[in-house]
């Protein structure tokens, strides 16, 4: 057998298992699988084009959803989403987002072009948080909220500053070392700070080409920030994805891994790929997400035919080190806690049991209250769960043959886990060099093989998969022209 490795279409054709390209195939544990189809969570739409979403926990371990669109803030509540703006609402820049983070029974939103924003679990609309600055990236670490890329708190409008809180008081942004409440600037790199992510006890601050680390050291400065030798950043906040234990970015040039100790190139076999089809101008776009129950890293991104919409999607599993990709637009993406649906509830939601997805798996986190799967507003501006059935999936194989001898191809098998609903294999052939190849053969899965025959140097395959599918390689019938 072949085993597949991934998406990989920065390596030699010739390379054994890997996909030149796929749609709708992303990595698993040993194996790969289609992509799950979008299901309707049933909340109805947004006003306008979601900017912000996230669920978080409060201190008794409830999931709370917030998602945000240039004007509203909203809160997930009895199947809708319910407008808790402040009075008069917002108005956001033309590449502002809400940026969310959870202080014990308080949510703090942040868009750059507000205050920052809290609702605590008593109240019903968000509000300015006391003296806080307007902001563009928020986190909490340390029983303190960091802000970064700040205007306020006296020191005007300013990209390269950070600060925090009061200790144990989010609504206190007013200097002062007895409350631990400091402000400083990151003027070692060029550029304004896109990201800032909580890893253990220290806080890392992003710029486009830089990185910082800051650590807490108590009074007089509070937070020391260190920068990471090398030039390596991050286009924004949505680009750096924290597991938990690491932080897995898209940088200038590569995907970079963040443990505490250095940055390190995930030594992607896409690179080039992805860098050829993201349209630069609009990495600052980019949106990632974890999935935490299957290990997979999702980023999103703006495609060079898009015109800046996130249309393309590349997959990553940080236990195999392998690669896959899927496509479809979205405005964001979000790790989501399902409310689960009971039947009681089907009315409240479905007018009709003919009105459910027809998607659905029996198994799918959809039913299921508190399963974490990777969600997404769609360009109807309604959040979806990424948990249905698939739909059609592809891989395209590298090249196999050699520029030598004429080879004949007579059958391949994939080794299905879970075999599609269907599934066909287009056949394509060089007899050059293999820069361009000729498709010539259709085959129908059947009795586990796809069977064909013809000679070349070169062979090709598409292989076309409908309905649910997990593959771990295939078995190719090849053999040297003129050898019994």
């Amino acid at each position: 057998m072949i085993p597949f490795e991934g998406f990989a279409p920065d390596l030699p054709p010739e390379t054994p298992g890997i996909f030149l390209d796929c749609q709708n195939v992303i990595p698993s544990i040993g194996l790969f699988v289609s992509a799950p189809s979008p299901i309707d969570c049933g909340l109805g739409a947004l006003d306008s084009a979601a900017r912000g979403f996230v669920v978080t926990r409060n201190l008794d371990d409830d999931a709370l959803s917030f998602a945000g669109d240039n004007a509203k803030l909203y809160k997930q509540g009895s199947g809708v989403w319910n407008d808790v703006s402040k009075v008069g609402g917002y108005t956001l820049g033309p590449d502002d987002r809400w940026r969310f983070t959870q202080f014990g029974n308080v949510t703090l939103a942040a868009c750059g072009s507000s205050v920052i924003q809290y609702l605590d679990n008593g109240g019903t609309d968000f509000a300015n948080a006391g003296t806080a600055p307007k902001a563009q990236v928020i986190e909490t670490i340390n029983n303190q909220i960091f802000a970064f890329n700040i205007d306020g708190m006296g020191f005007g409008s300013d990209v390269t500053r950070w600060a925090c809180s009061a200790v144990g008081d989010y609504a206190d942004w007013t200097p002062s070392v007895s409350t631990q409440c400091v402000s400083g600037q990151l003027l070692d790199s060029p550029g304004p700070i896109t990201a800032g992510r909580q890893l253990g006890d220290v806080i890392v601050a992003y710029k486009e080409r830089s990185m910082y680390v800051g650590q807490y050291v108590g009074v007089p400065l509070v937070w020391d920030f260190r920068r990471i030798p090398g030039d390596i950043g991050a286009a924004c906040q949505e680009a750096v994805v924290n597991t938990g234990t690491a932080h897995f970015f898209i940088g200038p040039d590569d995907f970079y891994i963040y443990d505490g100790s250095r940055p390190q190139p995930l030594n992607s076999p896409c690179r080039n790929w992805f860098f050829n089809n993201a349209d630069q101008r609009y990495l600052y776009k980019t949106c990632g997400t974890y999935d935490r129950v299957n290990s997979r890293v999702y980023w999103w991104f703006a495609s060079r035919y898009s015109n800046g919409k996130l249309d393309k999607c590349i997959v990553y599993n940080i236990k195999t080190n392998k690669w896959g990709r899927m496509d479809g637009e979205i405005e964001i993406a979000a790790e989501y806690i399902s409310v689960g649906l009971t039947y009681d509830q089907i009315g409240t939601v479905y007018s009709t049991y003919d009105d459910l997805p027809t998607n659905i798996s029996y198994n799918s986190p959809f039913w299921s209250s508190g399963s974490s799967v990777v969600a997404v507003f769609g360009t109807d501006h309604k959040a979806y769960q990424l948990s249905g059935l698939a739909t059609e999936s592809r891989i395209t194989t590298g090249h196999y043959g050699d520029n030598m001898q004429f080879s004949t191809c007579t059958r391949i098998r994939p080794r299905f886990i879970k075999s599609p609903t269907s599934s066909t294999m287009e056949y394509s052939y060089s007899n050059t060099d293999a820069s361009t190849f000729t498709k010539n053969i259709t085959s129908t899965y059947g009795n586990n093989w796809y069977d064909f025959i013809w000679s070349a140097r070169w062979h090709k395959f598409e292989l076309i998969f409908n309905g649910q599918m997990a593959i771990s390689g295939f078995d190719l019938i090849m053999s040297p022209d003129g050898i019994e």
